[in-house]
């Protein structure tokens, strides 16, 4: 066999099954750009679950500091010469 007569075989196939080529070619880059854009989606989501997180311990951490705010106001309120009483966990005032 001749490199003439290899060379006419692969131009006749090229020029027989090069549109199914080129739509398999197509299809392939098709199914590469969906994972792609799947996986933009899911890294968006990701960095959206960090940010709702982040709120909620931001809003957490707010919640604690006003506690803490109105803890201090309640003692600063207190009579003069009255001994403070720290509040319990269940936030009742300990008798002594």
């Amino acid at each position: 066999m001749k490199f003439d007569d290899v060379f006419w075989y692969i131009v006749i196939f090229l020029f027989l099954f090069s549109g199914s080529i080129a739509g398999f070619v197509q299809h392939l880059q098709s199914r590469r750009h969906r994972f792609k854009l799947a996986m933009v989606k899911e890294k968006v989501k990701l960095e959206q679950a960090k940010a709702k997180l982040a709120e909620e311990q931001n809003r957490q951490a707010a919640l604690d500091v006003r506690k803490a705010e109105l803890e201090i106001e309640r003692y600063d309120r207190r009579i003069p010469g009255v001994l403070s009483v720290p509040l319990t966990d269940n936030g009742v005032e300990e008798v002594p």
